[in-house]
């Protein structure tokens, strides 16, 4: 018999921002980089909004999550200086 052993996985958070087209809602979301490297300028308010999407990569499955999802699972412990800390178990 294995006894696992408590153990505790940092994982990173990836911040990926949007721009959205308030004025067309069928309009493409690009990126911020790619915003700024197809049309050569920042977008600028009310038009264009732009959003913060954080993920991680789940240690459990490797699958990518949002950290909203990230904090209703049992494993999650704390969210703290750009990282998600959760328990994880080694045998």
């Amino acid at each position: 018999m294995t006894v696992g052993i408590e153990n505790i996985n940092r994982v990173p958070l990836r911040v990926i921002k949007i721009v959205l087209d308030l004025d067309d809602p069928f309009g493409p979301e690009l990126t911020l980089e790619d915003f700024i490297r197809y049309y050569k300028e920042m977008p600028q308010p009310p038009k264009y909004k732009i959003v913060c999407i954080e993920i991680a990569t789940c240690t459990e499955d490797n699958q990518p999550v949002l950290i909203t999802e990230c904090g209703q699972c049992d494993r999650f412990i704390r969210r703290f200086d750009g990282e998600i800390y959760c328990k994880g178990f080694s045998s």
